[in-house]
């Protein structure tokens, strides 16, 4: 794992030479990265699978990841759902879960494999949205203001949330990788919940509060508090995993918490203001966790190629990026006062990214036999095709559908 780390940086330090350059011809850090990553692969041979499934490699990736939902915790700003209470939570706790029950009941016929457990795996790995594979669809003119920004905070919840659902489906697979029951999975997740909560809320609230306190005596500077925003989800995700909790969730909570014990437990709302410049260190450890992670996924889609893909993989890939998540938007905003058109671009705009792959190399050391190499094939497809869809495919859309008038703020649904 550690040269596949060092080739990593190699390549990312590559690309900051010309990343302005690169980013004229529409080539961004994660598509550079895969990139890098496939040049690798072919290079590496097949002994590269036998080092992702290690305990080290999953702790690693778990690590990115609690970094990465720290960040995806602390990146809304101007209050928690940031003046789109409504819409965000339609999208959140109704949309999500209703896209969750698609992605598994269609996987159920679909996907080749006898275990309901890996199915709902799998459903959790292909769902999560993440914008760092398409950051120009936040900044597309063609897609309405409001649209943009229920997106960008939807997608800051979005991975957070599924993290328990995928944790919880890990512990369904058991020991055996295939399957155990819900009643033994219940029975670790919810100490491991617990402890997270614990974690996560109380260190991250105390750590706030504190900073906030030695901020106004003069004790601290802003370049401590920077340091310290980076070093809280590490510590977060270490000792949830030593008392038995689940790290990434901790780590997530604890950037809620964060901002909440760091602007005052008394701010409301749009009171809520803590300096970006705070975040600076800590997003950019984020920035490079996830572009090291689009290196792997590189690797990884030469060695999902020469292993061969199913054609009903295929399917499913193409309808978890498209039907699986726009039925449930639909739904969801029934009522809302978003337009139809509104209606279509929060369900079609939702690419995938670091999320999916942290979490497909997870389920890839989770799951035994023909389901690992399932599992991994199928988050290849999903991340290829959004990387077709979403950088390709729905700017040209939105562009010959002129959907950029701005709403006044008034007109804005609920």
């Amino acid at each position: 794992m550690l040269p596949l780390i060092v080739s990593s940086l190699a390549v990312m330090l590559a690309w900051t030479f010309a990343a302005r350059r690169l980013a004229r011809w529409q080539v961004n850090g994660p598509l550079f990265m895969v990139a890098g990553g496939v040049v690798a692969g072919v290079a590496g041979g097949t002994g590269f699978a036998e080092r992702l499934d290690t305990h080290l490699a999953e702790r690693i990736v778990e690590l990115v990841l609690a970094v990465l939902l720290f960040v995806d915790a602390t990146v809304v700003r101007d209050g928690f759902l940031a003046g789109e209470r409504g819409a965000v939570i339609r999208l959140l706790f109704i949309a999500l879960p209703l896209t969750v029950a698609v992605a598994f009941v269609l996987g159920l016929p679909l996907l080749p494999t006898h275990s309901w457990a890996v199915v709902f795996v799998i459903a959790c790995v292909v769902l999560p949205l993440d914008f760092a594979s398409a950051p120009h669809l936040l900044k597309d003119r063609n897609v309405p203001l409001w649209v943009r920004h229920v997106l960008a905070i939807e997608s800051g919840y979005n991975d957070g949330l599924f993290s328990p659902a995928f944790a919880f489906a890990i512990l369904l697979i058991g020991e055996s990788g295939h399957g155990g029951t819900p009643e033994e999975a219940l029975g670790q997740a919810v100490p491991a919940a617990v402890y997270a909560v614990l974690v996560g809320v109380g260190f991250g609230a105390v750590t706030g509060a504190a900073l906030r306190w030695t901020e106004r005596v003069g004790w601290s500077s802003a370049e401590s508090v920077g340091i310290a925003t980076l070093l809280l989800p590490i510590v977060t995700y270490s000792i949830a995993v030593y008392v038995g909790g689940n790290g990434f969730v901790a780590a997530f909570l604890a950037g809620i918490a964060y901002k909440r014990g760091r602007a005052g437990f008394r701010a409301k709302g749009k009171d809520i203001h803590i300096s970006e410049s705070e975040f600076t260190t800590v997003e950019a450890l984020g920035t490079v966790s996830a572009l090291v992670v689009w290196f792997v996924f590189g690797a990884v889609a030469v060695l999902v190629f020469q292993i061969g893909v199913p054609g009903d993989v295929i399917l499913y890939s193409v309808l978890a990026l498209t039907v699986v998540r726009m039925v449930p938007v639909y739904l969801a905003m029934l009522g809302s006062g978003a337009t139809f058109l509104d209606r279509t671009l929060l369900g079609l705009v939702g690419p995938r990214g670091t999320t999916s792959i942290v979490f497909g190399l997870l389920a890839y050391n989770a799951v035994r036999d023909e389901d690992a190499d399932l599992a991994l094939s199928t988050m290849t497809i999903v991340l290829l095709g959004s990387l077709v869809l979403h950088g390709v495919a729905v700017p040209l859309a939105v562009q010959r559908l002129g959907a950029g008038e701005e709403p006044t703020p008034e007109s804005t649904p609920a």
